[in-house]
This record gives structure tokens, C-alpha cells and sequence, in this order.
């Protein structure tokens, strides 16, 4: 082959890889009017994170080479700014170069105003300057420090931005609940310990650093809209969901505070927003949201949001009353991980990719290109009306969340605080608790005379704040007055949730480890209740039915047992839920006679019934007569039960006779399961989905709440050995208590029929393979010193292995959870 033909196949092949990317060989662009090309590829670009585009259009992104590199890793020691510049404007690179070099754990880029870039890492921010203009850096300068022993950089620094006054905003993670501290270059200091991740405001110089916000997990990256809000994206505690696009304000607090633990669903953590006290996120994101843009043409207001799990990037397009439509502005395979997003002058839009799921440097990457999206134009701001004696009242009236916000910081002055006083004795509960929370904000003394009060409040949401509040100052003089909460007003599980995680945030010993501090992170220091507390809470008759059974929830089988002769319908389902394992023939007989009496309420005859399908049933037959029970969703559960008894002739002879007549098909769908198998040629099994298309399509008609919790608690499909749920269920999965504000019923479906398919990096299924021949699954390995491996195992611990134990260790294609539950 000659020499021409030669170089003409490879320029062919080039142009194939950087114009035809839609033909199967990359991510799709949804919308068919844009252009989608690639821009850059690896050796020349590799595991990107960071990006930013300068004013000359030149892209600036960060090579990772120490985001937790493989020992044999052949990259270099430190990560590296390189520079790629189109000069033809074809959307492919026509050459690079390095800016700037050395860093370890480089996150985000942005320049300053003053056309300065800098680079956050995790535990340090450098500004990078270019005073020569021989486009390379001169000399990296030191602009703060994050000093903290958090050693996950996820947990760390992440974002960075700078607003119209050249004021730098910082975005930080969890920091793992460790104490973490942030010196300005002027002194000014932002510190804390087992709060929440955090946005800071600096001068560009590093002066003048203050909080700004609160409540994160890990906010990944945040940067402002055309509106001059600032919008941030962050990554969900534990997948806890849902992850979260948020706009963020001066003094707000969004809900997670680390001290509470991974899992986000404790009562402190206002997750959703809906605390009192914490704002709401604008919209929710799919798993694991690493950047975002606004995209905005004039009419409209479109935020771009790369989903590294999903390799995908949503748009959410966010409607005049606050509503957000989402839908995929772009998707790919497996190999798609988006990471930042930025636009040129021209408007089209860069993506970093970083390709692969592993987490370790790994030597693949490639950028994106776009073209060519709206830029987002300018607006005029959104200005709140300045607040006022007269005006106070409409704002924290408002069903609009930051305008109740805005009002609060105004009532909040300390000069204001015989007005917030006040307002502690108004008819409207809205305006009692944004009186409370101005209070809360102000520092003063004698706050506890504030708090007593506010624990007597009839309003729910009053006593909440209070609740909260009382564990935040420490004042164990507060505990006696805790249980006001439980004699006024709805006492909800919620309520009942956070009085027990107020009398644990007022225990002595806790409060003085966490003063203390030393060298444990907030969230392993030990709250515990006082002994007998909630024991004596279930027998106390001067509680409501509803207080009493939230406190048998949490108490051992043996000693409520003798609860089950209780003539309460809310005492006997909470008793029937602890006792349902306990392998007693009295027990049983109770839950036989409880399924059998018609007087009691249905919901007291399926608990009976599903605690009755845990046991091993000496007399099934006992049961036959309810399969043709007037209630239906007893009948349902009697079939439930019943299904695994078909070799008594008297169960058989029940389901034969269901299906000799018409009734509930889920009920007749069962009796042939029962009969034949779940596959059979029967008229009702028939109609039962093979497919995840027809499953999705099934889910779409909807379902029981009740009987898809029994499902969730029954022995056979055994959700509750991974997912909890309301704190019942264990942790080795996602807990499942907002998962549908996460992701979608069809997300769900496919996930439960295809769980390897997809799933949060952190449920990443491990194998420790040892030299005695053993394979040991868990989650979560964690390198220790010396070679050794901590493993999170099925059994629910933390096994470790020394480094002679360990043959070979390797991260599992498949997930934790089985397939096949849909049998």
C-alpha cells in the first residue's frame, strides 16, 4: 500500500472518529439539530474531571493521575491542566499543551474575573497565574487550605465559582464527619464538626472567608444561572435519593448534617426539604450528578446536569411556577461518564468524559463536543421586595420556601428579636415557627425558655424545630421537658423518631466526646437513650394508642408479647410486626385467631396473616375459609400465606374452588401460581408478564400499598436483609424510604429485574478471593496498612483481612441482589 493511501485511510478514520460519533460509536445527542463530535481522546487526554473555557474559547480540563491510581500505574505522580485549543473550529482539537502541572486530588477549574484560573483540589485552592502571557502558568500560588484528616477527596473540595464582585464560592463535601478548618489569608475562619457539606464565600485573594451554606453531602459542582442564582449539584447520601439539583442562598440550610450518619433518613436530616428549617432542591437528579450548565434561551430557563452513573446528561427545563420538566439531552453505553460541562463563546458545549466505572485512574478519557446550544442571556435578577415591620408577614406567609427564607434572615437581626418574640404568640403556626426559627439564628442566651415553649406548640412542625434545636445547644437541662412533645397535638412517626433522637442528642457522655473532639469523626461517637425509656413508654397509658405502638416498634418480641391480647387495633399491628418470628405455639394460635376474627379491623387480619406466612403452620387448613374472605385484601394475604401449602388437600381444595369462580385477579392469578407454577398455560398466568417491557407496562396500572408492603416484609423475597425502609430493614442496600423521589417506576421495575445492570458506585460488589480457596463477598473494601483489606460482608460487619490471607481481590460485574424476585 502506498504511502498516500496510507495516511489518506488514517486522516479518513480520524475524520470517522471525530464527525460520525452518532453512528453507534459514542453517546447519543437527543436533539437531531445539534452537532456531537469528538473533540479529544485519550493518550492525548485521560481520566478528565474538571473543565473550563476560557474567554479566547481555549479548553482547560484536569487530568487525574491521583485519583487512587493502581500500584502499577505508569501515569504520572501529579495531576495536570492541559490546554486544547480548535483552531479551525472543525469541533475536533487540532493540538494541546500543559498549563500547569504537580497537583494531587485536582477537582474543578474556574477563572476568576479578573481572568486568573484556578484549580480546587481537594484539600487545597491554587490560583494559576499567566502575568508573561506565554500561556503557561508561572507559578502556582496557595490560596487556602482545607485542613481536615478526611482522606476520601469526594468527601472534600469539589466546586468552584466566582460571581459578578469576583467573590469565589467553594462547594465541600461531608469531609466523613471529621473536624475540618478553612483559614482565610486575613485571618477570618470557617470551621466545624459533624455539620454538613458547606458553600464558602472568599475574596478571589483569599480574605474575608465566610459560610455561606449548609446541608450537603457532596456537592460536586455548582456555578450561576442566568439569573444570578447559584445552582448546585449533590450526590445523595448512600443513594439514599434523591440526588439533588438545588438553588443555593445566603444562610440556607439544605438538610444533611454528617454527624447523623450515611444513610440520611435520620430525623435531623431534612433530606427533601421538608424539615423546618431546610430548603428544597429545585429538582431531583439521576445517581451520581458531577457538573452542571445553564443552557437558557430567553424564555426559558434550562439547566444541563451530567449523571456519571446513568451516562447520561438531563436537562431540567424549569417552569415559571417552579415546576421542573426533565428529559435526556444526551445518553450513551457504559463507557459514558460525563463529568463537567462549559461552553464557549459560540455556545457550544464541552464535556469531559471520564469513560469508565472504575474509580481508579485508569488511562481512557475523552472530551466532547456540542454545536451549538443557546447561550444563556443575562437576565435582570430576581429581587426579593425589601422586608419591613409592615411587609414581614406576606414573606413568611409565602408558599414560596426562599421567600419564607429571605424573611427569616430579616427577622433574624438581633435588634429584631422582640418582634420574633412576638411572633412565638401568633394564631398562625406559619408565623410561630418563622418567629422560632429567627430566634434560633440569633446569638443570644437563654434560649431554652425559647425552646421549652416551642415543645408545648400544638403545631407539628413547631415542635420539630424544637426537637432539633434542643439536641443542637447541648443544654442537657432540656431533657426533662422532651416528652411535651408526645401529649400535644398529632404525634406522627416522624415526631416520635425525632424525640428519641433529641433525648440521644442531649445524653451527657455524648456531649462530652463531641466537645472533646479528639480523634474520632462525629459520626462514631455513641448517643444512646436512657435505659428503660422506651419500654416505659409503651406501657404508658397516658400516652395515645399511636405513641405507644411507635415505641413497641422498637422494643425485643419477648417483652411485648403479652401485648397481643390488646383490644387496640394500633397496639396489636405493631405487637403482631415484632412477634412474627418467634417460633412459640401460643403466639401462633394468637395470630390464627386474630386472622379468623371478623371483628377486628383489616389491617389487623393481613398483619396476622403475613406474621402467620413466617411460621411453619402445623394446621394450614385452618385457614382454607378465608380465601373467600368478603374483605379482599384478607382473602389476597390468606393466598399468600397459603401458596406454599398445596400438598394439604383441604389448601388444595381451596384455591381449586377460588379458580371455579370469578374474583380478584391477583388473588386467582396466585391460586394457579399455587396450583401449577408461575408459568403454566392458565388463563390468569398468561397474562403475567415474561418481559421487563410488559413488567414496566404492568406497573403502569398501578398497585396496593398494603400488599406491596407485606411483600416487602415477607420471608421469600427478603427485601429487608439489605433495604430499610422507616428504619426497619438493614443497610448492605440503598435504604428505600425515598427512592420514588429519585428515580422513576420504571427505573424501579428494571432494577428489581435486572439488578447488574445498574447500580450506585458505592453498593460496587467485591470479591476477596484467600488462600484457603474461599470467595468473600461484601461491599465498600477499604486498603488498610500493610497490605491488608477491610471488607463490609453480607453478615452485616466489617471482616479484615491481613495481606497473606488475601490471593486475589477483584471488583464483581454483578450486583449484591439477586435476580429472579418477579418469581
Amino acid at each position: 500500500m502506498s504511502p498516500f493511501r496510507k495516511n489518506y485511510i488514517l486522516l479518513l478514520l480520524l475524520f470517522i472518529a471525530g464527525s460520525a460519533v452518532g453512528k453507534g460509536a459514542g453517546p447519543e445527542v437527543k436533539d437531531a439539530s445539534l452537532e456531537l463530535t469528538l473533540f479529544a481522546e485519550d493518550p492525548a487526554i485521560v481520566t478528565p474531571v474538571g473543565m473550563v473555557v476560557g474567554d479566547d474559547d481555549k479548553v482547560y480540563v484536569i487530568e487525574s493521575h491521583t485519583h487512587s491510581p493502581p500500584s502499577n500505574y505508569e501515569g504520572p505522580d501529579g495531576d495536570i491542566v492541559k490546554v486544547f485549543i480548535d483552531e479551525d473550529k472543525d469541533g475536533v482539537a487540532d493540538s494541546s499543551f500543559v498549563f500547569a502541572e504537580g497537583f494531587n486530588a485536582g477537582m474543578n477549574l474556574a477563572f476568576s474575573n479578573e481572568g486568573i484560573l484556578y484549580i480546587l483540589c481537594a484539600w487545597s485552592l491554587y490560583a494559576l497565574p499567566d502575568r508573561d502571557g506565554d500561556g503557561v502558568c508561572d507559578e502556582p500560588e496557595l490560596i487556602l487550605t482545607l485542613d481536615t484528616k478526611a482522606g476520601n477527596p469526594h468527601g472534600c473540595w469539589l466546586g468552584i465559582t466566582f460571581d459578578e464582585q469576583n467573590h469565589m464560592y467553594i462547594s465541600r463535601g461531608n469531609v466523613g464527619s471529621e473536624y475540618y478548618r478553612i483559614e482565610g489569608q486575613d485571618g477570618s475562619l470557617v470551621e466545624g464538626y459533624g455539620d454538613g457539606g458547606n458553600v464558602v464565600r472568599a475574596n478571589a485573594d483569599g480574605t474575608q472567608v465566610e459560610e455561606w451554606a449548609t446541608g450537603f453531602w457532596n456537592s460536586m459542582d455548582l456555578k450561576f444561572d442566568h439569573r444570578g442564582d447559584l445552582l448546585l449539584v449533590d450526590n445523595d447520601p448512600d443513594a439514599r435519593g434523591p440526588n439533588r439539583l438545588l438553588k443555593v442562598v445566603e444562610g440556607g440550610d439544605y438538610g444533611y448534617k454528617s454527624m447523623y450518619g450515611g444513610s440520611g433518613r435520620h430525623p435531623f436530616q431534612g433530606w427533601d426539604g421538608s424539615f423546618p428549617g431546610n430548603l428544597p432542591y429545585i429538582s431531583g437528579t439521576g445517581e451520581a450528578p458531577s457538573g452542571l450548565i445553564d443552557v437558557s434561551a430567553r424564555g426559558e430557563h434550562s439547566i444541563l446536569v451530567t449523571v456519571w452513573n446513568e451516562n447520561t446528561i438531563e436537562r431540567h427545563d424549569i417552569q415559571p411556577d417552579g415546576s421542573v420538566k426533565k428529559s435526556l439531552f444526551m445518553m450513551g453505553g457504559k463507557d459514558f461518564r460525563p463529568v463537567a460541562l462549559d461552553q464557549d463563546s459560540e455556545g457550544n458545549l464541552f464535556i469531559s468524559d471520564w469513560m469508565l466505572v472504575d474509580y481508579p485512574n485508569h488511562g481512557k478519557g475523552r472530551i466532547w463536543r456540542v454545536s451549538k446550544l443557546p447561550l444563556a442571556e443575562s437576565f435582570p435578577k430576581r429581587e426579593f421586595v425589601t422586608v419591613d415591620e409592615t411587609s414581614i408577614r406576606r414573606f413568611i406567609k409565602s408558599d414560596d420556601a426562599f421567600a419564607r427564607h429571605h424573611g427569616e434572615m430579616w427577622l433574624a437581626a438581633k435588634e429584631r428579636r422582640e418582634l420574633a418574640e412576638g411572633f412565638t404568640d401568633d394564631y398562625d403556626s406559619r408565623v410561630r415557627l418563622v418567629g422560632y426559627l429567627a430566634l434560633k439564628r440569633m446569638d443570644l442566651s437563654g434560649k431554652s425558655q425559647y425552646i421549652s415553649k416551642a415543645l408545648g406548640d400544638e403545631d407539628l412542625e413547631v415542635r420539630l424545630l424544637a426537637l432539633w434545636w434542643a439536641a443542637e445547644t447541648m443544654d442537657v437541662s432540656l431533657k426533662e421537658h422532651l416528652d411535651k412533645v408526645l401529649r400535644v397535638g398529632t404525634v406522627n412517626q416522624m415526631l416520635f423518631n425525632t424525640y428519641l433522637a433529641s433525648v440521644e442528642g442531649l445524653d451527657k457522655a455524648f456531649i462530652e466526646s463531641y466537645r472533646d473532639r479528639g480523634d474520632k469523626s462525629a459520626k462514631k461517637l455513641v448517643r444512646k437513650l436512657p435505659e428503660g425509656l422506651v419500654a416505659a413508654l409503651a406501657r404508658d397509658m397516658s400516652l395515645s394508642p399511636e405513641v405507644r405502638a411507635q415505641a413497641i416498634k422498637r422494643l425485643n418480641a419477648v417483652t411485648v408479647v403479652d401485648l397481643l391480647e390488646s383490644n387496640e387495633p394500633e397496639i396489636l399491628i405493631a405487637v403482631i410486626e415484632r412477634t412474627s418470628t418467634m417460633q412459640d405455639l401460643s403466639v401462633l394460635n394468637r395470630f390464627t385467631e386474630l386472622a379468623l376474627d371478623e371483628y377486628q379491623s383489616s389491617a389487623v387480619r393481613t398483619e396476622a396473616l403475613l406474621a402467620l406466612s413466617k411460621q411453619a403452620l402445623p394446621n394450614p387448613a385452618l385457614l382454607v375459609s378465608l380465601l373467600d374472605d368478603t374483605v379482599a385484601d384478607v382473602a389476597y394475604e390468606a393466598g399468600r400465606t397459603l401458596r406454599y401449602h398445596v400438598g394439604d388437600l383441604h389448601v388444595k381444595e381451596g384455591f381449586e374452588k377460588l379458580l371455579s369462580a370469578t374474583g380478584d385477579e391477583g388473588l386467582l392469578e396466585l391460586a394457579e401460581a399455587a396450583l401449577f407454577g408461575i408459568h403454566s398455560s392458565k388463563p390468569y398466568s398468561r397474562k403475567r408478564p415474561t418481559s421487563v417491557d410488559e413488567w414496566v407496562s404492568r406497573v403502569e396500572e398501578g398497585g396496593s400499598v398494603s400488599r406491596g408492603h407485606h411483600v416487602f416484609r415477607t420471608t421469600q423475597v427478603m427485601c429487608t436483609n439489605c433495604h430499610a425502609v422507616d428504619g426497619g430493614g438493614k443497610k448492605l442496600g440503598p435504604d428505600l424510604g425515598g427512592i420514588a423521589q429519585s428515580v422513576s417506576p420504571e427505573q424501579i421495575v428494571r432494577s428489581i429485574l435486572r439488578p447488574s445492570d445498574s447500580f450506585p458506585p458505592q453498593y460496587q460488589a467485591w470479591n476477596i478471593y484467600t488462600t484457603d480457596g474461599k470467595v468473600h463477598q461484601g461491599l465498600q473494601i477499604d486498603h488498610q496498612s500493610k497490605g491488608a483489606m477491610l471488607l463490609y460482608t453480607l453478615d452485616d460487619e466489617n471482616r479484615r483481612f491481613e495481606a497473606d490471607e488475601v490471593k486475589d481481590y477483584e471488583a464483581s460485574p454483578y450486583s449484591l441482589m439477586p435476580q429472579g424476585l418477579e418469581r
